[in-house]
Formats: structure tokens, sequence, C-alpha cells
């Protein structure tokens, strides 16, 4: 007796695990998709890159995307502020990994400090001058404490401002991607 409550005992565990996963296959099955990342251990997933990179080829084909894009991030800022800015930051992110891209090949930008590599990158290569480095700084660190710091909350209006200086250098940074063609890509550091 004293043996199957012993294997009851090891077993129990496995089992509720096991219908759990089973009862609850469906609506976690649902919400793989929605998932930007996932992390177990050393193994690391992002679902979010294929969806990066179409929105980047839809950019181009219609223009009128960003400014439709800059008043929905300012419609987000009245009820979620914090959201706003990450979302505004993201734009930036890509705008300067376009840039990168259409003038500098060979370039690893999938590292763990991204944000300071990006903007070391646009710095070195002339890209921005140090003003607007400056600023990249300050939205990067500002995305950062929004993104990182636990209860910090930025205002309305501040999250409006942001969102403006973000879409200020998105502009620069999408003039200069027009300068230079992307087929006169450069190896970094030449």
């Amino acid at each position: 007796m004293q043996f199957v409550v012993e294997l009851m005992d090891k077993l129990a565990w496995p089992a509720v695990l096991l219908f759990c996963v089973y009862t609850l296959k469906r609506p976690i099955s649902k919400l793989i998709p929605l998932a930007r990342k996932l992390k177990f251990k050393d193994l690391e997933v992002e679902f979010g890159q294929g969806l990066k990179e179409i929105s980047l080829q839809v950019e181009g084909a219609f223009p009128d995307l960003k400014q439709e894009r800059k008043l929905a991030l300012i419609a987000t800022a009245n009820h979620l502020p914090n959201s706003a800015v990450i979302e505004a930051w993201d734009e930036v992110d890509i705008a300067s990994e376009l840039l990168i891209k259409s003038r500098c090949k060979n370039i690893e930008l999938s590292v763990d400090t991204r944000y300071k590599h990006i903007e070391s990158i646009l710095i070195k290569e002339s890209l921005i001058n140090t003003k607007q480095g400056k600023l990249f700084n300050e939205l990067r660190q500002l995305r950062n404490r929004v993104a990182h710091a636990v209860g910090y909350e930025v205002g309305r209006a501040e999250a409006m401002q942001y969102i403006e200086l973000c879409f200020t250098l998105i502009e620069h940074l999408n003039s200069v991607s027009r300068v230079n063609p992307i087929g006169e890509a450069r190896v970094i550091g030449s």
C-alpha cells in the first residue's frame, strides 16, 4: 500500500502538468502568434522580425503611412503615454537600421547593446552630427527608463513631445538615406 501511495505522489505533478498542457493547448496556441519573444534558458526566439521587415517594405510603397503612424502615436499618447514612447522609439530604430544598412554593408546590429551600437555607427560614419547624436542618445535613455524602470510614468505632454522629436530625427535619417542610394553601400570604417 505504501508503494502505491509513493508512486502516486511521484506521478501526481507530471500528470497535472500533462493535463494542463492538454487542456490549455488551444488557448496557448492562439497566444503564441501574439508573442514577440520567447526565452527559455539559452534558447531565445524573436517572432516580430518578419513583421518588421514587411513594415519596412510597405513604408516605401505608401509614404502617407509615416504621417498616419505619427498621428496614431499621438492619439495613443493620450491614454498610454509609456506605450507611445516605446513605439515612437521603434520607429527611430527602424529608420536608423534602414539607413545603416543602406550606407554600410557587412554590419551586425544584433548585439546586446544594440542602440548604443547604432548610435556609435551613425556618428562614426557621419550620418548624424554630434547634436543629432546627443538627441539620439537622450531619446534612447528616456525609452530605456520607460521600458525598464519600475513605476516610471511619462505624462501625455512629454510623450507627445517625445514623439515629435523622434519623428524629427526620423525625417533626418530618411533624408540622409535618400541622398546616397542603397547601391552605393560601403564597408564600415572606410
